[in-house]
């Protein structure tokens, strides 16, 4: 079970690693748009998540809710601005989805 929650969690940084990949290589181009990859990537943060948390608590290790809870929040809302700006090729929605991101990396590594 442990090692199933290591490669949960190695997924888990891939899809954020994609997420934050395919924004820089937007800016890059100049075309501040969502591609597939972007939205395809906040799925796999939103089930690896999920996998995470469930296997911490069939581990029996501690879960702080209050910061799965916030997660899990800001989680949605980035696979929400993916897929609207994947559909309506709105920039607000390439900056929503890189805030929220950003936004996910601070609580995930400075609430403690």
């Amino acid at each position: 079970m442990e090692i199933l929650r290591y490669a949960l969690l190695v997924f888990h940084l891939f899809g954020f690693a994609a997420i934050m990949g395919g924004l820089f290589h937007q800016l890059r181009s100049k075309d501040l748009v969502i591609g597939g990859y972007v939205a395809t990537s906040t799925v796999v943060q939103l089930v690896t998540g999920a996998g995470l948390i469930w296997s911490r608590s069939s581990l029996g290790l501690p879960v702080d809710h209050a910061k799965l809870g916030v997660k899990l929040a800001l989680d949605v809302l980035i696979a929400a601005a993916a897929l609207v700006g994947m559909r309506n090729k709105e920039a607000w929605a390439f900056y929503a989805v890189g805030t929220f991101t950003a936004a996910a990396v601070v609580v995930a590594v400075a609430w403690r």
